[in-house]
């Protein structure tokens, strides 16, 4: 069973959304499904209604239709008799062809329609006995018997059956157009339910969103009041933040030049006192050497002693050139740069080159340090971690400025990999900002790994 929540929670105080907002949305809710089953009712209804006119219109425009056909077919007769030339036949075969098939399609469309199937079953038969008298008349001028043709047609039969079949095309006519005036009626009365269901609907949304406005606008109010407050309070706390940064940025900067300048002076102290120590054995040891040689006991333990003496002066030389490099202050990065790559790929069998713009000034002491030491560690992390074959490290100065670049054919590094230097890399990005520069590292795995330094020209101007 669930714990239950405790007082003065998140969850037991204040729920995900007051009631003062769902409550109208879920009733906008339910209004906008009405809205929707109003719309699919309306347009089913208005598709009924639509098809129903469009059959309505489609049998009026039939019943034009047969009733032109019937009266060209009465005028080609006509003519024909009068004229007695073949050609005026022409619109009675052309009609006498088209009365099948208008026919057939006026039945299939008042197909539910019980009155206008009554109404065309009496016409039909006044049409079929209509082309039967044409029919009639137009066989027996054929056999040149004009005489007997034109009583068929002026006969009192045929003029009572012309006038029940114009009698007949009326009231089918009249019974259309009122088929068609009742489905438009139709067409109005649903566009008219349609019109006022969606208003109705429309002005429950249009009161729920008005109530909703207001509920909003009176929170926004607060919010603001809110965030003023917290906008001042935010801006305290980044103007602390910023003077802290700033203090610690300037207490990082001193530390690290004080421990350059310790360095330096641990540097010269160790020069002088174990110059002073180690350089005057090695020459009486050599002094020795050349008195006591007569005794091979004695001379191998002074050549011992000898070596000895020359791996202390190699110590106190690497010790004194990795805490201050004596080429950097006499002959400037270059130099130095090409001693300790030299050095370090070749103590860790790497291949590397070195290239540098030619006639590189003497920069200021803080710049060329910061420089060296970032190809120190990022040489010691190549050599830590990279399984790296070839170094590359470039120095160059450019238009913009001057760029110390240091790549490598290593393994390079994932995110995860590089969050494990970050520090190391952190304390680049320190150093190098302290002189006004930028650090880049470009890295990812089996792509080897690309550090680049860069000092804008305003802050690495040779030394005065």
């Amino acid at each position: 069973m669930a714990a239950p929540a405790r007082e003065g929670s998140p969850a037991a105080s204040e729920p995900v959304l007051p009631a003062k907002y769902w409550f109208p949305l879920l009733v906008a809710a339910l209004v906008s499904g009405a809205i929707l089953v109003v719309s699919e009712i309306s347009a089913r209804d208005f598709r009924h209604q639509r098809s129903e006119l469009r059959q309505a219109m489609a049998v009026q425009a039939k019943l034009v239709e047969l009733e032109k056909l019937v009266a060209e077919a009465a005028s080609g007769e006509r003519g024909y008799l009068l004229t007695r030339r073949a050609e005026f036949l022409e619109p009675y075969r052309r009609s006498l062809g088209q009365l099948r098939a208008v026919r057939e399609q006026l039945r299939d469309l008042a197909a539910q329609d019980r009155a206008m199937r009554e109404r065309l079953a009496d016409l039909n038969e006044l049409v079929t006995l209509a082309f039967a008298a044409y029919q009639k008349s137009i066989e027996r001028a054929a056999a040149g018997d004009f005489e007997a043709a034109r009583a068929l047609i002026e006969g009192d039969d045929n003029l009572q059956r012309t006038r029940k079949l114009d009698e007949q095309f009326a009231q089918a006519r009249n019974l259309a157009e009122q088929a068609v005036a009742a489905r438009a009626a139709g067409w109005q009365d649903t566009l008219e339910s349609s019109r006022s269901a969606i208003l109705a609907t429309v002005g429950m949304v249009a009161v729920l969103i008005a109530i909703l406005a207001l509920l909003l606008i009176r929170d926004t109010r607060r919010a603001r009041e809110n965030a003023a407050i917290q906008a001042s309070f935010a801006v305290r706390m980044n103007r602390e933040v910023a003077e802290r940064t700033a203090e610690l940025s300037a207490l990082s900067e001193s530390l690290q030049t004080r421990t350059e300048e310790e360095k330096a002076q641990l540097a010269r102290e160790l020069h002088d006192e174990l110059g002073g120590i180690l350089t005057p054995a090695k020459m009486d040891v050599n002094w020795l050497e050349g008195r006591l040689g007569s005794d091979p006991e004695v001379g191998e333990r002074l050549a011992r002693l000898a070596k000895l003496l020359d791996s202390g002066i190699d110590v106190k030389r690497r010790i004194i050139e990795n805490l201050r490099p004596s080429l950097l202050d006499h002959l400037g990065l270059p130099a130095a740069l090409h001693w300790h790559v030299e050095e370090t790929c070749k103590a860790a069998g790497l291949e590397f080159s070195l290239a540098c713009s030619e006639g590189l000034e003497r920069l200021t002491p803080d710049l060329e340090i910061a420089l060296y030491r970032i190809v120190q560690e990022s040489l010691t992390n190549i050599v830590k971690h990279a399984r790296a074959k070839r170094v590359e490290v470039t120095v160059e100065r450019t238009s913009d400025g001057l760029a110390v670049s240091v790549r490598d054919d290593g393994e390079g590094m994932s995110e995860e990999a590089a969050s494990s230097l970050s520090f190391g890399i952190g304390g680049m990005r320190q150093r190098l900002g302290a002189v006004g520069g930028t650090l880049t590292l470009q890295s990812a795995p089996g792509e080897g790994t690309h550090v680049r330094a860069f000092v804008p020209s305003d802050r690495s101007r040779p030394r005065t």
